[in-house]
């Protein structure tokens, strides 16, 4: 009875448990690369938008996906959304490869080769710049294949009026139309000639159209013909959005069916090509996520999320190594009071793991932004905000972006400013209700000083906030802690900048100064001080430093000068603030 029901129902099935996969690998696995696509548009519910996506092309492909877009909020549903799309460019290409046989001897060879170009696509999308808008664009292109007819005369006249619809609706990869146009007008019985003829004019056709449309938008030959909405960074086209267009023509245009001599095969070789397909889905679909990128994605995503717990979790399983992965663990250590206690449990190279330098780049530039903003540098991460959306390559605004400048110019008292933003966000499906609450402060001010962040972080802002040096953040950290002794952030990032910079004199002048206002009684700073004090040939006063630090200290200093500096027993003391100087002065 099983197998009856499998044999029957095996390819629902299967397209249930591809659905399954595809939801499972985005909802659990990259949730954060689905808050990431997210984070980097703004949909506007609003008449203007949407006239604004339509009139370029390949606009409404795009103004569809972005819309979807905002559901990746919900990862789940966003790994619902994608999967949809998946199982429906599978679907079209079935569909449009059984014309090429009779059904009497459609084989299931062609239903299983029809999942290569939704894999392909899993696997493009590995690259976060590929926009959702291009499979959302090769669904659409695929769909306007299912109409074409077969005779001539009303291929003609569906050509001559489709390929422009398509193009506008999905943009150059409406070239599939141009090519399946000549597929079936082979399929038409004429001349090999008449073929290439016909598709010849149809490719000329939307060439034409493409180079036409170049006068009615503001945007080049080059790209128009490359896609407006496929990639981040519109001068780019990836070959694999070619490969997936030169496999989805083939599938459609060749039939597939198990020859006559292997048909006593037809038992086993079509489970094993379902075997095969899934393995090289296994083995290549990750090989498209890059391990770094994906990285730095999920830290933003945490940091941004404020899960500072996590982050130190994830940073304890895998030792961060890139500048904004140690800036965003070594703010979460800030953030939960721990950075004094495990600066260096963590791998450290110098200060820019604390505050990175600037760079004009859409993504990191947020997260040192989240620094700026939870040291109590208002002006600066505003500044860094209105640097990241002016850097995001295909000139998209942020949700994101939008909240934070709300949020700084509140803290500012800036209500006019903020209420401008709020206007914008008013539109979004996902960010009103958040807006209507910042909207409910400004009316009564008062309630901004007893809100959870902004009140805490008007209070440890500085009033005139300035443009500074990169040379200078410790002073401006030191600049903080005298406007308000309690920002515990800004003292703990005082008291680290000198000790990844190998200070001690400075070090041991910030920690006498930090001493007067609060206690300070961590890890890395008392080893920082028994080394300052067994510089000097001096024992620290009576309590300052612990007894087991101080003779930690003596026998780390007796190894490194005895053994030398590689000496295998220095290994244990890897997480001291001595092991990372002596290693730093190598």
């Amino acid at each position: 009875m099983m197998k009856k029901i499998l044999s029957k129902y095996w390819k629902i099935a299967l397209l249930v448990a591809f659905a399954l996969s595809v939801v499972a690998f985005w909802s659990v696995g990259y949730s954060s690369a689905l808050a990431y696509q997210e984070q980097f548009q703004m949909f506007l519910l609003d008449g203007a938008y949407f006239y604004g996506r339509i009139m370029l092309p390949g606009g409404l492909a795009a103004y569809i996906a972005e819309f979807l877009t905002q559901f990746y909020l919900i990862p789940v549903m966003g790994g619902c959304i994608i999967a949809v799309v998946f199982v429906l460019i599978q679907l079209v290409v079935f569909m449009l490869a059984r014309r090429n046989v009779s059904k009497s001897v459609e084989s299931p060879l062609a239903f299983l080769l029809c999942f290569v170009p939704s894999l392909m696509l899993w696997h493009v999308m590995g690259d976060e710049s590929v926009m959702p808008a291009f499979g959302m664009s090769l669904l659409l292109a695929l769909a306007f294949l299912v109409p074409v007819p077969r005779r001539m005369t009303q291929l003609s006249v569906y050509a001559l009026l489709a390929i422009p619809v398509a193009y506008w609706v999905v943009g150059p990869i409406a070239v599939l139309l141009p090519v399946y146009v000549g597929v079936r007008t082979y399929r038409s019985n004429v001349g090999r000639m008449k073929v290439l003829a016909v598709m010849g004019l149809a490719l000329l056709y939307l060439i034409l159209i493409i180079l036409l449309s170049h006068y009615l938008v503001p945007y080049s030959s080059k790209q128009l013909f490359l896609g407006l909405f496929y990639y981040r960074f519109p001068i780019i086209l990836p070959y694999s959005f070619i490969l997936i267009t030169v496999v989805c023509i083939l599938l459609v245009a060749v039939p597939l069916t198990i020859p006559s001599a292997l048909n006593k095969f037809k038992r086993w070789l079509v489970p094993a090509l379902a075997i095969v397909l899934a393995g090289m889905a296994v083995l290549t679909i990750p090989m498209g996520y890059d391990k770094k990128s994906y990285e730095l994605i999920d830290y933003d995503y945490l940091v941004r999320t404020k899960q500072w717990n996590r982050i130190i979790a994830k940073a304890e399983r895998q030792m961060p190594d890139l500048p904004m992965s140690v800036c965003a663990t070594n703010l979460a250590l800030a953030m939960t009071g721990q950075l004094g206690d495990r600066l260096f449990d963590f791998y450290q190279h110098g200060t820019e793991g604390l505050l990175p330098a600037f760079e004009r780049n859409f993504s990191t530039t947020l997260l040192t932004g989240e620094a700026y903003f939870n040291l109590g540098l208002v002006n600066t991460s505003q500044r860094y905000a209105f640097e990241a959306m002016e850097a995001i390559p295909n000139y998209n605004k942020s949700c994101r972006v939008v909240k934070r400048l709300v949020e700084t110019n509140i803290i500012n008292g800036q209500y006019k400013v903020a209420e401008k933003y709020l206007a914008m966000l008013d539109k979004t499906a996902f960010y009103s209700k958040w807006a209507d609450r910042q909207r409910q402060l400004i009316r009564n001010p008062r309630t901004i000083d007893a809100h959870p962040v902004y009140g805490p972080i008007r209070k440890m802002r500085l009033v005139n906030d300035f443009l500074f040096s990169d040379t200078e953040l410790d002073k401006i950290c030191g600049q903080l802690l005298m406007h308000n002794p309690k920002n515990v952030i800004a003292m703990q990032y005082l008291l680290a900048f000198p000790l990844l910079n190998g200070d001690v004199g400075t070090f041991m002048n910030y920690y006498q100064f930090v001493q007067s206002k609060v206690s300070v009684s961590q890890r890395a700073y008392q080893e920082a001080v028994a080394f300052a004090y067994m510089q000097r040939q001096q024992m620290p006063p009576r309590g300052l430093i612990p007894d087991n630090v101080l003779m930690m200290a003596r026998d780390f200093m007796q190894v490194a000068s005895s053994e030398g500096q590689h000496s295998p027993r220095l290994e244990s003391y890897r997480n001291t603030f001595w092991y990372y100087l002596l290693k730093s002065q190598q």
